[in-house]
């Protein structure tokens, strides 16, 4: 009788690549989680700082007659002289013997001008600051603001809360500071980035928030986050979310500074938007805390503004109205003011007013984004909330 032998056939050539292969795969994925592990904690947490603003919105709006929080507001017309009092909590101070708002908004420059130095003037983060009572909740460490290992700032007072603060708050390396109002990851971009000719602009840390920006219309001071300033100045710290300025609650008066016109601040409910879970209301930000034109400006500029604000010509989104400068270099509009901070910069958060957080990944034009006559678009609403659809 013959026994049978086992087979002793071993593995093949095809068989040992498909094991190569799949090594290779799960050592590639292993790889990329391990690089994409930062990256993915940041958009998680900043997902949840747009989650806990949401919740406080809807306070807001429970305890205001259904308003949606302003994105920017202007009070100095309403309080007078007092009108410091009712500024955002972005530059408090408070002593055993003093409890005041700062004279000016700006920490480097008092210019002695009330709507200059931002009295009674602020945005959305404000509103949230001191509506949800985060300073009392939130605990972070007195930075230098005029003097390093210093407090120093008008005569002796240092701030206690801050909505959304610059980067004074982060300087000498302190970027531990976690503010539920501001991205967990950081600017890509400073702004702003080129000027006409082409030339790179290069942050002047001696100038900032001591001279106006030239080129800007509301002649905001260079280095602050606006609605206050004139740019952010703030790559690699701390990101903005910033409101869609449709919900600007300033006069036309508050704008212009014309006396003889309309001075009622606007207001907009949540029971006026028509397609809330398409309406936007905060977005990545490397320029500050509120985006595009207001609707009480005119139609032209409005639009203009808000187009502007979000078509990408910055690198790695295959923007339009770049032209070579020489030498590898690139000009790209300064005018684009969302950063894609997230997935090696191809994707950007979004907050809508129903409360849901969206992602989108790069887009182009500002068609691509909400669409047009002969663009579809991705369903994203900006513009013109209250009205139907076209």
């Amino acid at each position: 009788m013959q026994i049978a032998r086992p087979d002793k056939r071993g593995f093949t050539m095809v068989e040992l690549m498909v094991v190569v292969a799949i090594i290779g795969i799960l050592m590639g994925i292993f790889t990329m989680a391990m690089l994409g592990g930062r990256s993915s904690e940041k958009l998680l947490k900043s997902r949840n700082h747009l989650r806990q603003i949401a919740q406080w919105m809807d306070q807001y709006a429970g305890s205001h007659r259904d308003t949606v929080v302003p994105s920017r507001f202007d009070y100095l017309d309403e309080n007078g002289a007092d009108a410091h009092k009712v500024g955002g909590s972005r530059f408090y101070r408070a002593t055993a013997t003093n409890d005041e708002w700062l004279p000016s908004a700006n920490p480097f420059r008092e210019t002695g001008d009330l709507r200059a130095d931002g009295i009674a003037q602020g945005s959305w983060a404000d509103i949230l600051w001191v509506d949800a009572n985060l300073g009392s909740s939130v605990n972070f460490e007195l930075f230098s603001l005029l003097n390093v290992g210093t407090d120093d700032v008008f005569g002796g007072y240092g701030p206690t809360s801050a909505a959304s603060p610059g980067w004074w708050m982060y300087r000498d390396g302190k970027n531990t500071y976690a503010n539920p109002l501001r991205s967990a990851a950081p600017n890509t971009y400073n702004y702003p980035k080129f000027d006409s000719a082409g030339n790179q602009l290069i942050p002047d840390w001696g100038t900032r928030g001591q001279a106006a920006l030239s080129a800007d219309p509301e002649s905001r001071m260079i280095g602050l986050p606006t609605p206050i300033g004139a740019g952010a100045w703030e790559k690699d710290l701390p990101g903005f979310f910033a409101a869609n300025n449709f919900f600007d609650a300033r006069s036309r008066r508050d704008i212009t500074g014309v006396q003889s016109d309309p001075n009622s601040d606007r207001f907009v409910t949540h029971a006026q938007i028509r397609f809330p879970n398409q309406a936007l209301y905060l977005v990545d930000s490397f320029r500050g805390e509120v985006i595009g034109g207001g609707p009480l400006e005119d139609d032209v500029v409005y639009e203009q503004k808000t187009r502007d604000a979000f078509t990408n010509t910055l690198p790695g989104g295959g923007g339009g109205g770049t032209h070579a400068k020489g030498a590898g270099d690139e000009v790209y509009s300064d005018t684009q003011e969302v950063d894609f901070r997230y997935s090696d910069g191809d994707m950007t958060l979004m907050l809508f007013l129903d409360g849901h957080i969206g992602t989108q990944n790069t887009w182009r034009t500002y068609e691509q984004l909400v669409g047009g006559a002969t663009t579809a678009g991705r369903g994203v609403r900006v513009m013109n909330l209250d009205r139907r659809l076209p």
